[in-house]
């Protein structure tokens, strides 16, 4: 007999897989021949495999050639038709009912290491299978079988194969004993050709199939963590089941595609690229430099390719994103509610959930909330989705909060906006999970040290002591909190409402809070209204409300001051030296109204340099509009004898600037 290996041998399918297993290597691309493009060559074969079988007529297909890997025999050409032959062969035998154990043992032979999901879907094809000629279309009979996974759909090559089974059940289904003439008649045969030591090279596999697609990033990325799980032996001993080949491309991938759709494998990047981020954020106790720790943490917050995982991938991390992936399985699959719309998150706020925006280009705030759901899954076994809320305010408080710059235009950046203040992030939230199952509790005796944002963390442990001893309290101080004025940082509230002589303290944050909310809230903020009643107010016989910024007009030599033109500007004011006027403001809006404030205020005789404030002060047309105006700046002489409205933020001569008096 022919030994196969320097000569074509002629073999059926049914020879071959008795001989090997079968396997279609990973570097090869995904099944063509049942594209949909591709119909009328494949139906074209199968029918001429259909003739030559009810003719009784031999068919000798081409050349099938490769070379065998340990005990399985890997085609280098072939994989298409092989594919067809499986299937083919499947029909013939399901067709008549029951399969055969000893037949299951021989198809099951039959294997894809392209993609896991190609793999195991020809695994359940034989083992669970479907009876073909009971349904009209064998495809959706497929698709609805319990065994079938969502996140199949987007596999081509099973996408493919449907098709194929669909016109197979179209073209075979009267042909009577199938499987007798395929599998002892033997009347569809190849050229068998193993090509020893070849080293069938990466290179050459994609030269030969160039025609076939190419593996996505996420694929390469398996393929290559595949082959890295298996040389450390990461998984001996474990079930099939249980691997994380296994669950990458079944219940995993089930739950992404239910997510995302067709875009599941850029969300599979963006997932372990987060995962990845927090576990190099954390592995600050080791010798690596911080400069190659953020340089990393740069790479990996805009990694849309993949390529940069592997590397970061050793037996802990491999256990922590097997871990993560679980946790969020697990919580769909018991309906746990992890939505967090009832926590605000002002300008960080979720379309839909943390993970759909990790999954898209997600900031490092947005990867810091995720963080903490993952810690809050990881730390209890039983969810408490209370405890959860409670947890992700915290968290909020700390990761929301931003900084305020005073420039020509003010806004609020992030404070996470760099590696260096994401790790320092992460490692908060990761020193503090300890109490996430009653974070109230825990502040309230927290005695650690925290190092970053650190004021923030004894604002915290203030409000914890607050609501433990008084429960009512909280609610009061959740509404502070969620004002976009503050976004969680609420110090500057307890220092009006201790300023308030009477009522408890509840009553006393409930008054502030009505001050907060009527004028303070969103597009309640009247600017014009707002620095008019602030120039009337005097602290330490000063009234320099505004040295909050200041500048200097050299043109002629004048000191130039920014008026406060809205919530983000304000928010900083809160935050600065100068916010015992905004106290004293607060205070007097609890009896009175601006317009009160405005109309009883009187110029005291014995500070005449104050005289022309009563003009800013009194007439509205000065500053209406000052949120609109180009400039929102003034200046004022070193004598204070006159005050100029300024045209711009750097006039270049005194006609840049209005004279008020």
């Amino acid at each position: 007999m022919n030994d196969g290996k320097t000569s074509g041998e002629v073999l059926s399918f049914f020879d071959l897989i008795n001989r090997y297993k079968i396997e279609i290597p990973i570097i090869q691309r995904d099944y063509a021949q049942g594209r949909s493009e591709n119909e009328d060559i494949r139906r074209d074969f199968l029918l001429a495999l259909k003739a030559g079988i009810e003719e009784a007529r031999k068919i000798k297909l081409d050349f099938i050639y490769g070379e065998i890997v340990g005990d399985a025999f890997q085609p280098l050409d072939g994989q298409q038709r092989l594919t067809t032959l499986f299937l083919l062969h499947w029909y013939a035998i399901a067709k008549e009912g029951d399969i055969p154990e000893d037949v299951k043992k021989l198809l099951l032979r039959f294997t894809y290491e392209t993609r896991l999901s190609s793999r195991q879907f020809c695994n359940n094809l034989v083992e669970k299978s479907v009876a073909p000629d009971a349904h009209d279309i064998v495809s959706e009979a497929i698709r609805d079988a319990s065994w079938f996974y969502l996140s199949w759909k987007q596999d081509p090559s099973i996408d493919a194969m449907l098709n194929t089974l669909d016109d197979i059940k179209k073209f075979f289904h009267d042909v009577p004993n199938l499987w007798e003439r395929l599998t002892e008649q033997k009347l569809i045969t190849f050229h068998y050709l193993n090509l020893p030591d070849l080293g069938l090279s990466d290179d050459l596999y994609i030269k030969m199939n160039a025609r076939g697609k190419l593996l996505t990033p996420f694929e390469n990325f398996k393929a290559q963590l595949q082959r890295l799980v298996k040389d450390k032996k990461w998984e001996d001993g474990l079930n099939v089941t249980d691997r994380f080949d296994y669950k990458i491309d079944t219940v995993w991938t089930d739950f992404f595609w239910s997510k995302f759709g067709s875009r599941v494998d850029a969300a599979h990047i963006k997932f372990l690229s987060a995962i990845i981020m927090y576990k190099v954020a954390l592995d600050r106790g080791t010798d690596a430099p911080a400069s190659v720790r953020h340089d990393n943490l740069s790479r990996l917050n805009n990694n849309d390719d993949g390529k940069y995982l592997l590397s970061f991938i050793d037996k802990d991390v491999f256990d922590y994103i097997y871990k993560c992936y679980e946790i969020f399985t697990d919580a769909e699959e018991k309906k746990i509610d992890l939505d967090t719309s009832e926590v605000e998150l002002w300008t960080h706020k979720c379309k839909d959930s943390v993970l759909k925006e990790i999954a898209a280009d997600a900031s490092y705030t947005k990867k810091a909330l995720f963080f903490a759901q993952i810690k809050f899954l990881m730390k209890n076994d039983v969810f408490d989705r209370e405890a959860y809320l409670k947890w992700m305010r915290v968290i909020r408080n700390f990761v929301c909060y931003d900084n305020i710059t005073i420039k020509s235009t003010s806004s609020r950046e992030p404070l996470l906006r760099s590696p260096e203040a994401f790790e320092s992030m992460i490692n908060l939230i990761n020193t503090i999970t300890d109490g996430c199952q009653d974070i109230y509790s825990f502040l309230e005796n927290y005695s650690g040290a925290i190092s970053y944002r650190s004021a923030q963390m004894k604002e915290e442990i203030e409000k914890a002591k607050k609501i433990n001893q008084n429960a009512q309290i909280r609610d009061v101080i959740w509404k502070l909190e969620d004002l976009n004025l503050f976004r969680g940082n609420i110090s500057f509230v307890f220092d009006c409402a201790s300023a308030i002589p009477y009522g408890s303290e509840e009553e006393r944050l409930e008054k502030v809070y009505r001050v907060f909310s009527e004028y303070f809230n969103d597009d309640k903020f009247s600017p014009d209204l707002f620095n008019r009643a602030m120039l009337t107010i005097n602290v330490g016989s000063e009234y320099k409300y505004y040295n909050y910024w200041t500048s200097r007009w050299y043109a002629i030599n004048a000191w130039k001051i920014k008026f406060v033109v809205n919530l983000d500007e304000l928010s900083y004011y809160v935050r600065t030296d100068v916010n015992k006027y905004f106290l004293h403001l607060v205070l007097s809006l609890l009896t009175k109204t601006y317009q009160d404030i405005i109309d009883n205020f009187e110029v005291p005789d014995d500070i005449p340099e104050w005289k022309w404030k009563a003009q800013l002060i009194k007439k509205p047309e000065w500053l209406q509009g000052i949120q609109e105006r180009q400039s929102p700046f003034f200046a004022i002489t070193d004598d204070n004898s006159q005050c100029y409205l300024l045209k711009s933020q750097r006039p270049l001569s005194e006609d840049g600037g209005t004279l008020v008096i």
